[in-house]
């Protein structure tokens, strides 16, 4: 935090400008939020918009719209909008990691990842907030997680992500996935153990994951798998930033393959499957 007489008076940042997916555009959101309590600046929100990948047959502004409601990320949150009508200079900065913040300014950022993502710990400490965000606004129905089995999520990168070409350094490959859920679901005992992944593509390209007693959801609504991410249990995380705010959101037990951005504090790694302490790790989700 800045020291207070380096804080800057009436300056305000907010997050705008960007025409990518739904996750990345929320996760820069709060990469702004979270940059203005680590600056002393006043975060404002602007509503997502312009929101890549809309559903055939949707319009890009209700897809927009959808995204922002599931969120909620505004909530509470001064408008943008309202800070730009009083007149302030609007200034765009586009390195969030090298700049000073000023009084009397309205700042625009695209995100402010490099800045925090060297503060994980600052995206555990705002995840009980978001959450309370996101549960303002109704979510799907989920079935089946009142049974008292401990619910397993696994988000596998297929579709646009293959093992050569344009993103391949986010593929991981099946044998790998399969190896570290069988660990996952032994150290749980396979007799509490529901599992369910999500991904693309057709059920024959999952055969091992069905062999394993895994419930397939290919191509589900988006807002649905979300929803499953945040509702489980046990979550593995893909190299993805849709899954990441899924563990944020959460709070649960997060297994993480290192990305692009941080795990969070106790969020567990590949090596710690190998661990002997495994399944007491579980104990508490009622595993055996």
């Amino acid at each position: 935090m800045p020291f207070p007489f380096l804080r800057p008076k009436d300056s305000f940042i907010t997050c705008r400008d960007r025409d990518d997916g739904g996750g990345a555009q929320i996760s820069a959101r709060i990469s702004t939020m979270i940059f203005a309590r680590l600056r002393g600046l006043t975060y404002v929100h602007t509503p997502v918009a312009d929101v890549a990948h809309a559903p055939a047959g949707m319009a890009a502004t209700d897809w927009s719209r959808a995204w922002e409601d599931f969120f909620n990320l505004g909530s509470d949150e001064i408008p943008a909008a309202d800070v730009e009508a009083r007149g302030l200079p609007v200034v765009a900065v586009r390195k969030p990691h090298r700049f000073l913040p000023r009084s009397h300014r309205l700042h625009v950022v695209a995100h402010c990842h490099k800045v925090t993502d060297r503060h994980p710990e600052s995206w555990d400490a705002i995840a009980p907030e978001l959450r309370e965000k996101y549960l303002l606004s109704d979510k799907p129905y989920l079935a089946g997680y009142d049974d008292g089995r401990v619910q397993i999520a696994v988000h596998l990168r297929r579709g646009d992500v293959g093992s050569s070409g344009r993103f391949s350094e986010r593929f991981t490959t099946d044998d790998v996935m399969i190896g570290r859920l069988r660990k996952v679901v032994e150290a749980v005992g396979p007799d509490h153990a529901t599992v369910r992944l999500f991904s693309q593509g057709e059920a024959a390209d999952f055969r091992a994951y069905a062999d394993l007693g895994a419930r397939l959801h290919l191509d589900d609504d988006v807002f649905e798998s979300f929803h499953h991410f945040v509702s489980s249990d046990i979550l593995f995380v893909a190299k993805s930033t849709f899954s990441y705010l899924g563990g944020v959101i959460g709070g649960q037990t997060c297994i993480y393959e290192p990305f692009w951005h941080p795990g969070l504090p106790g969020w567990l790694t590949p090596d710690d499957l190998d661990k002997p302490d495994l399944k007491r790790r579980f104990a508490r989700l009622g595993a055996s």
